[in-house]
């Protein structure tokens, strides 16, 4: 079953991802292996397409992606949401997250100073048909083979107490009993409402991605950034990955 990070994000059409290295920019290459659940990072799309070098992508804010979770009845889900939120942010070993400080209260946890860097679809589909794959064998074209067009970053993740009301001030002193990022990650009580958690990475980290699958169709690659579901009335969804869980990127 999916945790509620994930459901989060497929929901809004993003394939969350655990990505090894910073300043990615969108359009790049991806394939996966079902089997495998084995994410590859192939690289940026203007390698195996050189018109893709003048597709320079727009930037821009999104709102925070913001999640509430029932901390008392379902502690260990709000563990799991914010261990999952971290790692997305590049912290990749919390040696400590104890949430029982927040006792029977529910929690909002959100993504915090969220951005975008995409490349509409339609101005791959006016240049996807000339791809050349070079070197890449052609069994992995068989394996969603994708374009990631847009990534969402996040400089950190929020917590704070749906009632508004503040937290324990005595406990918020002494947040190291509970909580511990290790090296790589930092907490700061932005007020006796919130609890702030950020990677000490300078740059804002790549959480998840929109992607479009490749299909080569008489010998030219078409473009499918969504899946359709033929019925009564055809339902059209965002193209996912693989839907229920975070994905782990191997370059």
């Amino acid at each position: 079953m999916a945790d509620a990070l994930v459901e989060l994000l497929n929901s809004l059409g993003y394939q969350p991802v655990y990505l090894p290295r910073s300043g990615i920019t969108p359009p790049e290459l991806y394939n996966y292996n079902h089997s495998e659940r084995r994410l590859t990072r192939r690289g940026p799309l203007r390698d195996y397409l050189p018109a893709a070098s003048q597709l320079t992508p727009t930037t821009g804010a999104l709102a925070d992606i913001t999640h509430k979770e029932s901390s008392g009845k379902r502690m260990k889900a709000a563990v799991s949401f914010l261990d999952r939120a971290l790692k997305c942010l590049g912290i990749p070993a919390v040696p400590k997250l104890d949430l029982s400080f927040v006792r029977d209260s529910d929690v909002v946890f959100s993504f915090t100073d969220v951005t975008y860097r995409a490349v509409d679809p339609s101005r791959l589909d006016a240049v996807v048909r000339d791809l050349a794959l070079g070197a890449i064998p052609a069994s992995y074209a068989d394996d969603d083979l994708h374009i990631a067009y847009e990534y969402a970053y996040a400089r950190g993740v929020s917590m704070r107490r749906a009632d508004a009301r503040s937290f324990d001030s005595s406990l918020l002193g002494n947040l190291g009993a509970y909580l511990d990022l290790g090296p790589s990650g930092a907490i700061k009580v932005d007020s006796e409402t919130t609890i702030s958690f950020t990677s000490r990475n300078a740059s804002s980290a790549a959480f998840a991605y929109k992607a479009g699958r490749l299909e080569q169709v008489d010998g030219r690659w078409e473009f499918f950034p969504e899946e359709v579901t033929r019925g009564l009335e055809d339902q059209k969804t965002s193209f996912l990955v693989e839907a229920g869980i975070v994905l782990d990127v191997v370059e």
